[in-house]
């Protein structure tokens, strides 16, 4: 709406001239209220005093339309705020429309961006496993590293995301890329990224290959020792058996003593004796019988 439009419009007086109309009005009435109203005219009041009252009114009245008059000039103003308004929130509105498009096409480069750097990417992977696989079996009459050791006689066996796996004069060695000229670091692709990222596979590889040889030996020990336990669980059978034939023997050979002992006394009183025979064989029987209960002894001694 427009300042002319507040003012007044097909439709009658607007907004502003409404505002006028009731001051003039307002005022109109005032100045009647003072001149016939009995008690704006003072009723019992003195000339002076009425004039002086009405003269305060008419004051208040003044300032009233003032107030008014100040409101009505701010009008314009306010019209040309409204009007600045608008445009910034019409201007507000096409800049978040461009930013919604930029963020559109900022997502789609990015998504464009992430393809050709995965393209890129494969390419130098394919390049890497090219120059890396050809590399088998070249041979090199020296090389130096960066680090000042000097191989001779250098056979390539294999290249990796580590380094180079080589055979010498002085016999085998893996050489790690920074430890590689830079024109073999560059000719190979070194990437520090995938050399890390080879290496905690390889020791992720070796710490599992290591805990299964670990229970592999734990596993030996037990069998080993079951297989201990048991031997020596047969052995005591064994060693009881044995010392059970003993005692059995030893058994035997006093009950064999007490006769041999009863027959020599028996034998001595014969004219023809054989007691000298007899006690001889009598000693023998003595010794096996001591001999046995010595072997018993040590039988029993073992654990």
């Amino acid at each position: 709406m427009s300042f002319t439009d507040m003012m007044s419009s097909g439709r009658g007086p607007g907004v502003i001239g409404m505002v006028m109309a009731l001051f003039v009005l307002l005022g109109f009435g005032l100045l009647f209220m003072l001149a016939f109203d009995e008690g704006f005219q003072g009723g019992d009041l003195s000339i002076e005093s009425l004039v002086a009252q009405q003269a305060k009114d008419i004051e208040k009245s003044r300032e009233t339309i003032k107030a008014g008059q100040e409101l009505l000039d701010m009008g314009p103003a306010r019209v040309s705020k409204a009007k600045e308004l608008a445009s910034l929130k019409s201007k507000h509105q096409g800049l978040k429309d461009a930013s919604i498009l930029l963020n559109r096409n900022l997502a789609k480069g990015e998504s464009e961006l992430g393809l050709l750097q995965k393209a890129f990417e494969d390419y130098k992977n394919d390049y890497r496993s090219f120059v890396r696989g050809k590399a088998k079996g070249e041979t090199m009459a020296k090389l130096v590293t960066r680090s000042g050791v000097v191989y001779d006689e250098v056979n390539i066996r294999e290249v990796s995301a580590i380094g180079i796996q080589i055979r010498h004069s002085g016999g085998q060695k893996r050489i790690p890329f920074e430890d590689l000229p830079e024109e073999m670091q560059d000719h190979f692709q070194y990437d520090p990224n995938q050399q890390a990222a080879a290496v905690a596979s390889e020791n992720a590889d070796r710490a599992i290959h290591d805990a299964a040889v670990a229970v592999t030996d734990e596993q030996q020990k037990t069998a080993m020792a079951a297989a201990q336990a048991k031997e020596a669980a047969a052995k005591k059978v064994r060693t009881a058996s044995v010392i059970a034939a003993k005692i059995t023997q030893a058994g035997n050979l006093e009950d064999q003593i007490e006769q041999m002992e009863k027959a020599i006394q028996a034998e001595g009183k014969k004219t023809l004796s054989r007691a000298g025979i007899m006690s001889v064989e009598l000693a023998n029987m003595q010794r096996q019988l001591t001999e046995l209960r010595t072997q018993i002894s040590t039988f029993q001694s073992q654990p």
